[in-house]
């Protein structure tokens, strides 16, 4: 007999996490198709024998299916334009960021980190992205010039940088707000260090932008987004001094002080004015052949998110947790729980098809 309150959103949450749709799960489970519907709107009893199986299937112990945690609609987990990627796919990563949102705000019940320092700016009544972008180096007190490590910045000002494979090429970041405003940016762990940097900033962008905010339309929120982030990472007064004439060996040089990639380069000189249709037009046709692929040469270290490990280790040294220890604090596999906070042993559970 049940004698637990079992949360069926749990069972929707855990299974998108893995991958399986509601009727793979009924396979796996043996039973009639539309069980898994009925359980997860609450239509059907939530029996221990149906926990147990889900449990075995999904690989997730059974107090994850006991959580009574908020889970966010994609509405609410990041505000650009949905990319095109498959549906699957996507309830995938949404699934799984949901559930990292979940446990940072448990492990945050037992330590504080900096409050988030944000600015709360309206473009319409404030000023267009790149002001800003520039009031918030101000308020953060940065020096002019370039940012050395902006995950490092963004984590000393309370916003957590996570890592995340989003199984796809087509979504570059994603980020969100804690119940408790806290709010996480997800990078994919599959860009290379100048574009993850831009990611961040376009991210920072969208926190400061467009969250609980009704936008028109008609604004292109990412154009936005990018304009913030670029002017975030490389200040148009100090680009205009840092060369005399843009050219590709000049490209290569900016790339390796300001730490962006060439492309984005061209797109702001583009912006302010600084190119002519023509020098544009030429600088694309040198780059066509690393479009794809800036030159290996040019690449430089990926900077390392620390803030979530440093939660961790506050949780082993303080509280004298072990790693298995908060695995189950987080209704979390332990296997899980390396992946996600602890280094990549291997990859979560996969459907087999």
């Amino acid at each position: 007999m049940n004698t637990f309150s079992y949360n069926p959103k749990m069972i929707e949450l855990a299974r998108e996490s893995r991958g399986f749709t509601q009727t793979e799960l009924c396979e796996k489970m043996n039973v009639r198709q539309g069980t898994v519907s009925k359980l997860e709107n609450n239509e059907l009893f939530l029996s221990d024998d149906y926990i147990e199986k889900i449990s075995d299937i999904l690989n997730y112990p059974k107090s994850f299916f006991l959580l009574k945690d908020e889970i966010y609609p994609p509405s609410l987990i990041y505000y650009r334009r949905k990319a095109k990627v498959p549906g699957r796919t996507q309830k995938q990563f949404e699934a799984q960021m949901n559930i990292i949102r979940i446990h940072i705000e448990k492990l945050l019940k037992r330590v504080e980190i900096p409050d988030a320092n944000l600015i709360d700016w309206d473009v319409e009544k404030h000023g267009q992205p790149e002001k800003a972008a520039l009031f918030l180096r101000e308020k953060w007190r940065l020096p002019k010039g370039k940012i050395e490590n902006i995950t490092r910045l963004l984590e000393d000002n309370g916003i957590i940088v996570i890592r995340f494979d989003f199984n796809t090429d087509k979504i570059d970041g994603l980020s969100l707000f804690t119940v408790k405003n806290q709010p996480i940016i997800y990078v994919n762990s599959q860009l290379p260090s100048d574009k993850e940097r831009l990611t961040l900033a376009h991210e920072l962008g969208h926190l400061v932008l467009h969250f609980s905010k009704i936008t028109e339309k008609d604004r292109d929120l990412e154009k936005e987004a990018f304009r913030f982030g670029s002017e975030f990472l490389v200040p148009e007064f100090d680009f205009r001094r840092s060369f005399a004439k843009l050219n590709l060996k000049t490209l290569a040089n900016l790339k390796r002080f300001w730490k962006v990639s060439m492309s984005s380069l061209i797109v702001k000189a583009s912006n302010i004015g600084i190119l002519t249709p023509n020098e544009e037009k030429y600088l694309w046709q040198q780059m066509a052949p690393y479009r794809l692929r800036e030159p290996e040469e040019l690449d430089f270290a990926k900077e390392q998110p620390s803030l979530v490990k440093e939660i961790i280790e506050v949780h082993k040294q303080d509280f004298e947790l072990s790693s298995i220890e908060i695995a189950e604090i987080l209704s979390l596999g332990v296997d899980d729980y390396y992946y996600y906070y602890e280094g990549n042993l291997r990859k979560p559970l996969q459907i087999i098809r």
